[in-house]
Formats: structure tokens, sequence, C-alpha cells
């Protein structure tokens, strides 16, 4: 019995042994709006628990412009404070709405194309940006024609505009790309980008939501997490080049059904959640953290950083993946 109980525990120690520990420094990138300066002013920002600030949104525009008007008075002194504790600042250009097929008339035409990435060059110069991702999320198919899966002509307009900006972006700039999993937007991100980019940033989130087939529950639960990793791995992306999201808020699904869904704040549910919402909570973001290390992904992200309560409160979602993903292992990045 005891050479059973031995071989009991020895087995237990086997198992827990397998999940892996950070060794390297893996990005930990804070996503952050800028209209929400107000809420969490640069300053604050607890640095000492990232790698990277990615600052959200510039705008393409259909002549192949850069529309920064909402970066500008906030970006100087977010790359002064960012380098100052020595972290990254990426300036994301897209997003989900407020520019609508401007990508795609700027990738199709090389006139635009090359003023595009030229202004983009020149602002990352000016302001001594580290990196750029690109967030294209408006697709023809799914937008205009209410279809999912692969349009073959637009998909390959993205890898276009990021080989056009790897060449142009100055030596040692970040660039990265933003992508969803599933076959309704998923398959619009092709493995051939990876080639121009330093990393994917997963969307793996919002997979429940305001739709008639949506379930009514968590919009990024452990098992779609995983399962929107190995999306991509299947399609493949290599997990090296992965950096997987997490949700800093929740759904709440009025009256518990799909007709109307509020995205809310996970600080705002601390207090009190309301009934039919799905949140992620501490626990999960540090099961997320832990499964990032086991399948060898680059490393997180997360949207956003002002949804989080204080980093130094035990109910912090940053702090919780902070027990697995530390940027202790990265030093002064500049």
């Amino acid at each position: 019995m005891r050479a059973l109980l031995g071989l009991l525990l020895l087995a237990a120690m086997a198992g827990c042994s397998q999940h892996r520990v950070q060794t390297q420094c893996m990005p930990i990138v804070a996503v952050y709006p800028s209209w929400k300066q107000q809420v969490l002013p640069p300053a604050q920002i607890p640095w000492q628990r990232i790698t990277h600030v990615a600052l959200v949104f510039a705008l393409p525009t259909p002549d192949g412009g850069l529309d920064t008007r909402a970066l500008d008075g906030l970006v100087e002194p977010l790359v002064r404070d960012a380098h100052r504790n020595g972290k990254r600042v990426i300036v994301s250009i897209g997003g989900a709405q407020g520019y609508g097929d401007a990508f795609q008339r700027i990738a199709a035409s090389p006139e635009k194309l090359s003023r595009f990435t030229a202004a983009v060059r020149d602002y990352v110069t000016r302001h001594q940006i580290d990196g750029i991702d690109i967030d294209w999320e408006y697709w023809t198919q799914q937008a205009v024609r209410q279809q999912g899966g692969n349009d073959p002509v637009e998909s390959r307009l993205l890898v276009t505009l990021l080989a056009e900006l790897r060449r142009t972006l100055p030596p040692g700039t970040q660039l990265t790309t933003s992508v969803f999993a599933g076959h309704w937007v998923g398959e619009q991100y092709l493995a051939e980008l990876q080639a121009h980019v330093d990393h994917v940033a997963l969307m793996s989130f919002d997979f429940t939501g305001r739709w008639d087939e949506s379930a009514v529950g968590h919009h990024a639960d452990f098992g779609t997490f995983k399962q929107s990793v190995q999306f991509l791995v299947d399609r493949g992306f290599h997990r090296d080049k992965i950096i997987a999201g997490i949700p800093f808020y929740g759904k709440e699904f009025v009256g518990g059904s799909n007709r109307q869904v509020k995205d809310v704040a996970y600080r705002d549910l601390l207090a009190r959640a309301p009934d039919n919402t799905f949140f992620e909570t501490p626990d999960l973001a540090a099961r997320k953290a832990q499964h990032i290390l086991d399948e060898g992904l680059a490393g997180v992200m997360f949207f956003e950083l002002t949804m989080d309560t204080a980093a130094d409160s035990p109910d912090s979602l940053l702090a919780a993946i902070n027990r697995h993903l530390s940027p202790v292992k990265c030093g002064a990045i500049r």
C-alpha cells in the first residue's frame, strides 16, 4: 500500500513538473486607449509589471494618409515615461471602426501604399516610437457580404501591406499585426504574413456577444482560449510568433439574452457583477498565462490597461498574469 501511495505521489509530482516556467524575456503588452488617459495618466502606469504599451489607435485614410490626431497630445509624454522606465511603445493603427476600407484601398494601390508607409515611418522617427501594430479588422467579406471565411484578394493585401512596412520602417522597429481566430474572420489572416512581422497579437476574446447564434456565456473561457491558439497553429502560425490576448472586461447579457450585450470593465465588476455577466478572474488570467508558457508562445497582451483594478491589489488581473509572466527577465529594454 505504501509503495502504491509512493508511486501515486511521484506521478502527481511529475505531472506538476510538466508546467513550464519563464526562462527568458517575453513581451507583456498593455493596450492603452488614448481616450482614457484621464482614467490612468501615463505617470500612473505600472511600468514595473509590463514590457510594452500599445497605444491605440491611429487611423489609415483612404488616400494613403495617417490620421494621428487622437494620439498627438499623448504620444510624446507616453514615450518619454516608457523610455525612462526601460519600456517600449507600440502604436496600433486600425481597430474595429473609424476607417472603413482604407486599408484595402491603400494596399491595392502602389502609390497609396508608398504614401502610407512613408507617413508611418516619419511618425515613428519623429516620436521615437519602438513599434507599429497593424490592426486590420474591417473585411468586405464579413462587413458587406455578411459571410464568414477568406477573401483571397483582401487577405493577401494585408501581407502586401506588412511586407512594405517592414521594408520601409527604420531598422530595429518592431512590427506586429493583430489577428482573430475562428472560421468567421480568422481565415482572413494568412500564415505568410509571419515572414514580415516580429509577432502576431491574437485577439482571443469576443467569442460570445450580440448575435443570434451566440451562447449566453463567457466570451473567452479557458477552453476557448486554448482553441483559439490551436486555430492559429493549425493554420501554420508558429507558436513563438504568437502573443496571446487576455480580456480585462466582461460581457453582460441583459436579461439572460444575446439581444442586448454590454462590455463591462473588470474593475467595475468587482463590487457587484450583474446576473448573466461573464468575465475574467485572477485565477483564469493566471491559468492562461501558464498555458502561454506551456505552449511555448511568445508572450501576452491584454485589452486593456485601464480596465484593471490597482496593480498592487490582490484582485488585479495583471498581478495574476505576473505570477507566471514577469518583465523581470527582460531588464531595461531601452
